[in-house]
């Protein structure tokens, strides 16, 4: 219920959340379409765990070029397990070479954006 209240506010990982619930059935009824709508909604406001999600539900469905859409968008935007199933459609003939460099770019890029020398020494200081 506070999600959904939260999700009415524009909040994009209530709808993450209530996606993730309505896929796996916790809580609530399962309903992949329900679940896939929330996981747009939070894809849009820019929620990455969503936008990989999205990928999974139209892998799962047969949907391997959307699939392949939702994951270089958010390999782009930094998102390893995103580049990892980029890398696998490659290897199985679903993705080119040229997909796979190109999510392979913008993750790096991505990552090298946020890297920081203080970042760096949070890590070390964690360590």
């Amino acid at each position: 219920e506070l999600y959904e209240r939260a999700a009415e506010l524009g909040e994009k990982a209530a709808h993450h959340n209530l996606g993730v619930l309505y896929a796996r059935g916790t809580d609530v009824e399962e309903d992949t379409a329900k679940a896939i709508r929330h996981y747009e909604a939070a894809a849009m406001s820019g929620h990455v765990p969503a936008r990989y999600n999205l990928g999974c539900e139209e892998y799962k469905a047969g949907n391997y070029d959307l699939a392949l859409q939702h994951w270089m968008i958010s390999a782009k935007l930094g998102d390893d397990d995103s580049l990892s199933n980029v890398k696998i459609l490659f290897m199985n003939g679903l993705a080119t070479k040229a997909d796979y460099a190109a999510a392979l770019r913008g993750y790096q890029k991505a990552i090298e954006e946020m890297t920081s020398p203080n970042r760096e020494e949070a890590k070390a200081l964690l360590a």
